[in-house]
């Protein structure tokens, strides 16, 4: 079994929590008949330890850092159509 080369998220936080860790921006897209965009991000390891320590509760990264992420991918879901 194979893994798909992207990591697909609606979860803004942890959307944003991604793209504070790696610094990468994410594609934002709605599948039709969707109501939530989804933000996809490159499955690495990088991206994996990320999800796993942000699921565990261990996750610690710059709050100021990532208030400005989550306000980016909040406004790229906005203009999503």
């Amino acid at each position: 079994m194979t893994r798909p080369p992207e990591f697909q998220t609606t979860d803004l936080d942890l959307a944003a929590a991604i793209m504070t860790g790696t610094g990468k921006q994410p594609g934002a897209f709605r599948q039709p008949g969707q109501p939530l965009v989804a933000f996809e991000f490159k499955d690495d390891e990088a991206t994996r330890a990320i999800i796993l320590s942000y699921a565990s509760g261990d996750l610690c990264q710059n709050v100021k850092r990532f208030a400005a992420c989550r306000a980016w991918l909040y406004r790229q879901a906005k203009g999503v159509r």
